[in-house]
């Protein structure tokens, strides 16, 4: 057999010696370098940085809390209590007067309920909710004022941290964990999210059960529970509000058409859960009602059959996508973007886009109506944010070579205390390695030059040595865990280069095993290097996640400011003046108040929570479809004076103790208010950009 041939059969017999059994033996153990093992290089690949490592203790402690099922629950809790606590602003009018009012009237006999109740358009489910905690509160004699308003919100924050709890199981199980915590703190970042999560809207709730259903939702090639979960949750917000059928009627739809096996079954289970739910939306309504009502059909049909809404407002068809959901996502629109261009998956996204496409027909339009597109919106937020801490694609190309150009130097260095017998004979040759997973050939070339980054030069054992030590060569001595599994093991390029030069090469003198100062210092500058190498390649692994947490900062940033300033001032006065008629109404008996403001501007009773007179300006839609209709509260701004004087004819009419009012309107009204002698009682900051009707402050004139 010819000589270069029996080399190689010898190379590809010999196995490696586990750096395990070296330390069992007694023998040295070598320390890999950064380039020794490809296998090592892909495991640093795949480490990833995470939202809150290497960051102070007070921040890490968030970090702890989101890494536990057990304590991530009571973390949400704690913040959506808090935030439901830091509210005290007003949002829409629907807050109260679809919702708390309604409930106070079902409990206590006495509350307003407008139009919509008179026309069986909205469903007393929601209601029925704050009415059992209202009722409990008075067979406890806790019906104090604060607790009928507090203990809603704070029961809705309940609501909005299992909602939160839901987007967190629902990216972990479409994604990963890593991937939920950042959308878990997009989320508790979102300034629209902690502005509207708390109140008492069924806005809020049809978000939280869509949420819900979707982590339910029999995903493809998913682990799935049954359908009848996420059924009975998208039943339950269709029952809350009608208008969650917009999204979730293609993903219905998409269910029963990808269902392969059991079709029979999930129609049934789509009829079984359909009419329960239908049963008990009519037995409610029925008894509240006193009749047979159909409220979503009802709604569905004033709303978007007859767009009857547009009598509060119209909206241009691109309102939606170039202002409502703008404004509602605010900054978290870049991770959005980024999220949804870079995603592979992207059916929440067209179910996003659905949905939001729907609602732009509609004349009628309000930035809450699209709240539960929102934590869809996070998802993609959170995906971006992970994909920012895993390792750059390519960095791998460029690792092996900013390596083997370090190599290259050391191994320069090193050939200089080498003996000069193995540099001379082997220096014509390259090594050259394809692992296979099973074995490693190898090729000896004498006609080509060495390539960069192939050490072959070796230090071998001196005269009365028992240990040799090797220097890097390119190859691994560690044995991969599927070979240690295979029973394959890689052969030792170091023992069968030493053995292939140890005929006829003569035995190192002591002498050159002592490398002279100079020498020694020039290899601690070269080591220097090639950790200052190391220390780089690993800053650019980390230069994304960094990236990724800067940019959560500038969400809170950006999000906080807005979220606050909108929760504890915008908007305020208007509930601060239901405080101070409470306590006026405490110290007088004879106190009768009239609203000169926007229909359901204020709160009513069950802010209240005192039987007193009071009167507002209606707002009905013209419901009769009668010729030239005009609203009071048009009637009224039109000619204010005229207005209060026709109502109020003489001073011998019933004229109210209190009058509440913007103050762009006191100018108008300025005669009749001398007339009977009105004074300034109370004046309450409201926002600090009045609109049209709506001023800057709040009056309230007395006599």
């Amino acid at each position: 057999m010819p000589r270069e041939s029996k080399s190689a059969a010898t190379i590809r017999r010999r196995r490696v010696r586990s750096p395990r059994a070296e330390d069992k033996a007694g023998g040295p153990s070598k320390k890999l370098t950064l380039a020794s093992s490809e296998d090592e290089l892909e495991s640093k690949d795949e480490e990833m940085e995470f939202p809150f490592q290497n960051v102070p203790r007070e921040v890490s402690m968030i970090h702890k809390v989101i890494m536990s099922r057990k304590t991530l629950f009571s973390g949400l809790l704690a913040f959506r209590v808090f935030n439901a606590l830091m509210i005290q602003t007003a949002f829409v009018p629907d807050e109260y007067w679809q919702s708390l009012e309604v409930a106070h009237n079902m409990v206590f006999g006495y509350g307003h309920l407008t139009w919509e109740w008179r026309q069986g358009l909205r469903g007393y489910a929601y209601p029925l909710v704050f009415s059992v905690l209202y009722k409990i509160m008075a067979i406890l004699h806790l019906d104090h004022r604060v607790l009928l308003i507090k203990l809603p919100h704070l029961l809705q924050a309940g609501f909005a941290a299992t909602g939160d709890y839901y987007l967190y199981k629902l990216s972990n199980k479409l994604s990963d964990q890593r991937t939920a915590q950042w959308t878990l703190l997009c989320q508790l970042a979102s300034w629209f999210t902690f502005y509207c999560c708390t109140r008492t809207l069924t806005n809020s709730m049809e978000t939280v059960l869509s949420t819900a259903a979707l982590y339910y939702f029999p995903w493809p090639g998913r682990v799935n529970k049954a359908s009848w979960k996420y059924l009975a949750l998208v039943a339950a917000a269709i029952i809350v509000r009608p208008t969650a059928a917009v999204m979730w009627l293609p993903l219905c739809l998409w269910h029963l058409s990808v269902q392969t096996e059991g079709t029979m079954k999930t129609v049934k289970a789509f009829l079984t859960v359909g009419i329960s739910a239908l049963a008990i939306s009519l037995l409610i309504d029925g008894n509240f009602y006193g009749r047979w009502v159909f409220v979503q059909y009802n709604f569905l049909e004033f709303n978007v059959l007859r767009d009857m809404g547009t009598f509060y407002g119209s909206h241009p068809w691109h309102w939606y996508f170039t202002q409502g959901f703008p404004v509602i996502i605010a900054t978290h629109m870049l991770p959005l973007v980024l999220g949804v261009w870079k995603d592979r998956e992207k059916t929440l996204f067209y179910v996003m886009l659905w949905t939001i496409s729907v609602y732009s027909l509609l004349g009628h339009k309000e930035f809450r109506f699209i709240y539960p597109v929102l934590p869809i919106a996070m998802h993609y937020c959170g995906r971006y944010l992970h994909q920012l801490c895993l390792p750059v694609p390519g960095s791998k190309n460029k690792l092996h070579k900013k390596l083997k150009s370090t190599n290259k130097d050391v191994g320069e260095m090193q050939s200089d205390t080498q003996c000069n017998e193995l540099t001379a004979e082997g220096a014509g040759r390259q090594l050259k390695h394809r692992n296979t997973g099973d074995d490693v050939e190898e090729h000896i070339r004498t006609d080509e030059e060495p390539k960069a980054g192939v050490n072959l030069h070796r230090q071998v054992p001196c005269a009365g040595s028992n240990t040799a030590k090797y220097e890097d060569t390119g190859y691994s001595s560690k044995t991969s865990d599927d070979d240690e599994t295979s029973g394959n093991k890689t052969p030792s390029a170091d023992k069968v280069i030493s053995q292939k030069h140890s005929k006829g090469a003569e035995t190192c003198d002591q002498k050159t095993t002592n490398i002279p100062e100079n020498i020694q210092e020039k290899q601690r500058g070269k080591d220097a290097s090639f950790r200052n190498v190391e220390n780089k390649l690993d800053g650019k692994k980390r230069t994304r996640a960094h990236v990724a947490r800067w940019l959560m900062v500038f969400l809170v940033l950006t999000n906080l400011p807005i979220a606050l300033y909108t929760s504890l001032i915008h908007q305020r006065g208007t509930m601060d003046v239901m405080k101070y008629l409470y306590d006026t109404s405490r110290r007088r008996d004879d106190v009768t108040v009239l609203f000169l403001m926007p229909c359901h501007s204020t709160p009513y009773y069950s802010y209240l929570h005192r039987n007193i007179t009071m009167r507002f300006l209606t707002c009905e839609p013209n419901l009769d479809q009668l010729p030239k209709y005009v609203d009071e509260a048009d009637h009224f701004y039109t000619a204010p004076q005229q207005w209060l004087n026709t109502t109020f004819p003489d001073t011998n009419s019933t004229v109210p103790s209190h009058l509440v009012m913007f103050n762009a309107l006191q100018s108008e009204i300025q005669n009749f208010l001398d007339k009977f002698n009105y004074h300034d009682c109370a004046k309450f900051f409201h926002t600090h950009i009045p609109e049209g009707r709506v001023g800057s402050h709040v009056y309230v004139k007395c006599r």
